[in-house]
């Protein structure tokens, strides 16, 4: 019984690999004082790309925090948001994308909230899809 209820799991189709490892939009309610959180899957060389472009500048130190703080400056959030970035992955799949905690300021809506996470995600969001040239050779 066991093993035809293995053997049914195995057959059904896998969700995309990266998509299953790295959830993009989770939001969280924790207990004390209802706060809401929002993590983000970011990715580092779009926010370093939008940050390079917002100041004008030809290179940066690479820093993502710092990259972050340009982006949220620019979209006027830098005040109205804070956020603790999850230490780099060490798996060769996931070099460029960033997990970011979110947690809206007291004066700030939800909807304003997310307003503001739609347009962090549209502007520097990871995307895990594959490039079109790594699909051609799969």
């Amino acid at each position: 019984m066991l093993a035809q209820f293995q053997q049914r799991h195995e057959r059904q189709e896998a969700p995309d690999k990266a998509a299953a490892l790295m959830p993009f939009d989770i939001e969280t309610m924790s207990r004390e004082g209802g706060n809401i959180e929002r993590t983000l899957n970011l990715s580092a060389s779009r926010a370093y790309d939008c940050a390079i472009e917002i100041l004008g500048a030809y290179k940066l130190t690479g820093n993502f925090h710092v990259n972050l703080e340009i982006v949220l400056k620019d979209i006027d959030a830098l005040d109205k948001v804070t956020f603790e970035v999850e230490p780099g992955s060490q798996l060769p799949y996931s070099t460029d994308c960033r997990h970011v905690l979110f947690r809206p300021s007291q004066n700030v809506r939800m909807s304003q909230f997310s307003d503001i996470m739609r347009s962090i995600r549209r502007r520097i969001g990871f995307d895990a899809t594959s490039p079109w040239w790594a699909r051609i050779f799969q």
